[in-house]
């Protein structure tokens, strides 16, 4: 036994945005033709021909995909802002494990005073 699901009516609004993007496709369907693709075939090409005096030979380069890293991008001035805090608050998280300030010696101290002694 198959059961169909029941979904709610589609609205007014809804049924004329599908209509009206149906229209659209089927517009733009009918101007894909072989020869609106032969033109901007020749259009790309035009265009690859006006901007060649930008390209750069490759015959003569190197190139990888991945050079593991050796000519790693520079870093931007945001991440390297983002590391120069970390790398600072890295040191003056490690410089207070290595000289605790009076500060939280009374801390532990009171901690250590308000834990219940078991006998």
């Amino acid at each position: 036994m198959a059961t169909e699901k029941k979904y709610a009516e589609e609205s007014l609004k809804t049924k004329r945005a599908r209509e009206k993007l149906k229209k659209q496709f089927n517009e733009l369907e009918t101007r894909i033709t072989p020869e609106a693709l032969k033109e901007k075939t020749v259009e790309i090409h035009r265009w690859i021909a006006r901007h060649a005096h930008h390209r750069v030979v490759l015959k003569n380069k190197n190139i990888s995909l991945f050079d593991e890293n050796q000519n790693a991008a520079k870093l931007s001035q945001r991440i390297s802002g983002i590391a120069k805090g970390l790398e600072s608050d890295i040191k003056s998280w490690t410089a207070s494990l290595e000289k605790p300030s009076m500060e939280a010696i009374g801390k532990i101290m009171t901690a250590k005073k308000s834990e219940p002694t078991s006998n």
